[in-house]
């Protein structure tokens, strides 16, 4: 059969239907995230944003090259991260934003610890067959944090490039008001609460994280200068009762960590310990109900099973859950990028 197919191929009797491009994108995009980490680490933001460049003036800046320079800035270009006038690169919003180090919202935490463990083939296959992490080998994700305090900082930093941006439109687009006192499970660095507090004048957030998370938490607080708004409690949210005096739970990017049944554990826990017309509040990328879209949310799954026990939700599944849980009046706000709020409050 396949000698027969081959001859036909050969004659031209054998067409395919459509051409290979999505095959080609899928390939060359294993390139794009490298690629820009790489640039990262030399300077080509930086030194584009002192001032425009040319090829040559890059190359020469750098220490690269004329055949690198020509196919890293035309990358980047193509990405959509530089812009060419004139024969000279500038910077686009998306790179003057979130690639500088003295931005404060530079992704850099995301690619400091990507860029030395990126996904590869065994290891994706070996989760998908075990349904199991293998991102730290057969180390769980959270014990390792626990244990060792500098990969416990590269996550938090990791989390903290990731997650400002979208809380800044949380802050502005999703509904506290009337909220005192905000306890943030698992909230790493804290930066969720830190636009929270800036934008709602009377809010206070505690991090209930462990031991070596709130101590990371308590470095981010003070650069921020928030200690009076922003203060820690330790403690494992699985093993021990939620602190009471709180009118408001948040849980932002936790919920995709685990299965269903401890997401549901985490709702009914929050539910005990809020009081009637307390909140909770989700943070997260949300699966389309079909669940094949957007392709983040499709791809962050399976992230998830790479590194965790869980998935990407739909706004459906979450509101299932959290009505199971007891909540009522669930609401979905889109805050910021590909992520979303949702919200329920106790009757």
């Amino acid at each position: 059969m396949e000698k027969t197919q081959n001859t036909s191929l050969m004659r031209g009797e054998i067409q395919p239907t459509c051409d290979d491009k999505l095959l080609w994108d899928t390939l060359m995009s294993a390139l794009q995230f490298p690629t820009l980490t790489v640039a990262d680490e030399l300077g080509v933001f930086a030194l584009l944003d002192k001032s425009p460049a040319t090829a040559s003036d890059v190359a020469k800046n750098l220490s690269l090259g004329a055949r690198p320079t020509e196919a890293l800035l035309g990358a980047l270009t193509s990405l959509g991260y530089l812009v060419q006038h004139n024969k000279r690169f500038y910077l686009t919003e998306v790179s003057k934003n979130f690639l500088l180090p003295h931005s404060p919202y530079y992704w850099g935490g995301v690619f400091h610890l990507l860029r030395s463990s990126p996904a590869s083939h065994s290891a994706l296959l070996e989760a998908l067959r075990k349904d199991k992490s293998t991102a730290y080998g057969d180390k769980d994700i959270w014990e390792t944090h626990e244990t060792n305090f500098e990969e416990a900082r590269a996550f938090a930093s990791f989390m903290h490039s990731q997650t400002i941006t979208a809380a800044i439109g949380a802050a502005k687009r999703g509904n506290f008001e009337g909220v005192r006192h905000l306890l943030d499970v698992g909230g790493g660095s804290g930066a969720f609460c830190f636009p929270l507090v800036q934008h709602y004048s009377e809010l206070h957030c505690t991090i209930l994280d462990l031991p070596v998370v709130c101590k990371i938490a308590e470095e981010y607080i003070a650069q921020a200068g928030l200690q009076e708004r922003i203060d820690t409690y330790v403690g494992d949210f699985f093993k021990q009762p939620f602190p009471s005096g709180y009118d408001a739970i948040l849980f932002s990017n936790i919920f995709h960590d685990w299965s269903r049944e401890k997401c549901l554990q985490l709702s009914q826990r929050s539910f005990e310990a809020l009081p009637s017309g307390g909140r909770i509040y989700l943070h997260e990328i949300l699966l389309s109900d079909t669940k094949d879209s957007p392709t983040v949310a499709t791809l962050y799954s399976i992230n998830m099973i790479l590194a965790t026990e869980g998935k990407q939700f739909t706004a459906l599944e979450l509101e299932q859950i959290l009505t199971e849980a007891g909540f009522k009046d669930i609401s979905v706000t889109q805050t910021s990028g590909y992520y979303s709020l949702i919200s329920g409050r106790k009757p």
